[in-house]
């Protein structure tokens, strides 16, 4: 399994995520990661953890913190070439490990991911927030390919949070999303079929959302990982999903602690 990246990547893939908020980059991790990350999730699948949601009777599956608990996504977090991407990406010196986020559509499913921006429900203040969503199977527009309206994390807005399943407040002082379905002419809106190895990296505010699978035999299985930067804060919501535990750290502090461990630089 590779520590670094495949390949270094270029100015012009991480200035695509500073202009654009979200950047596809390719062949980024070898077989060996994806065939690893495969079976943990499947395992993890047989057994989910206490955050675990299901979106879709069945069909779309969401889960947090697996890295607390399985060896395996504990070991993506610290020895692939994920963190140094984050690095690159945020132009950040410093990279702390926020959580990872298993979302898996299974074929036949109904049920979309509706447009949201990602940090409104997360304990985090910080313009370096980032996530790397990496894809376990072959994901086309049909299967559940994700979608993001470019540049718009720099609007400078807050959106409220959007419920993906079960009905839940989640309250957190912004404004109501607007309706992108019926004004896609007004926006340019990106999106890319992707091969497992590759990887989509989005701002934490960035609007985004992904299609259904309604495909009849093709699984999407991803793992996103989140990711702060040095600017980043902790900033708890009272509305906000809950985190596996109390992290032990103040408002407003730096995100140091051993639930957000610092991953990069790596230690010697």
């Amino acid at each position: 399994m590779n520590r670094e990246p495949l390949r270094e990547l270029t100015t012009d893939e991480i200035a695509a995520y500073r202009r654009d908020g979200a950047v596809c980059v390719r062949a980024m991790f070898d077989r060996d990661w994806i065939r690893r990350l495969r079976a943990a999730t499947d395992a993890h699948l047989a057994r989910p953890g206490p955050l675990a949601q299901d979106f879709d009777d069945g069909r779309f599956f969401g889960d947090k913190y697996m890295w607390t608990t399985n060896a395996a996504f504990r070991t993506f977090v610290f020895d692939s070439p994920a963190a140094g991407i984050a690095a690159a990406v945020m132009e950040s010196a410093k990279v702390n490990f926020f959580f990872d986020h298993l979302l898996v559509k299974e074929p036949g499913g109904a049920r979309a991911t509706p447009w949201h921006q990602d940090q409104p429900y997360w304990q985090v203040d910080g313009w370096q927030v980032c996530s790397l969503w990496l894809p376990l199977d072959p994901v086309t527009r049909d299967s559940g390919a994700a979608e993001y309206v470019c540049g718009s994390h720099l609007w400078g807005k807050w959106y409220e949070p959007q419920s993906f399943g079960v009905r839940r407040d989640y309250r957190a002082g912004g404004e109501a999303m607007p309706d992108i379905d019926t004004m896609r002419d007004r926006y340019e809106i990106l999106s890319w079929d992707t091969e497992p190895g590759d990887v989509v990296i989005h701002h934490g505010r960035v609007v985004h959302g992904a299609h259904a699978n309604v495909t009849r035999d093709r699984r999407r299985r991803a793992l996103a990982t989140r990711w702060t930067g040095d600017d980043a804060r902790f900033a708890p919501r009272p509305k906000a999903p809950p985190i596996i535990r109390d992290p032990g750290i103040a408002a407003g502090a730096p995100m140091d602690c051993d639930l957000f461990p610092v991953v990069w630089p790596r230690a010697a």
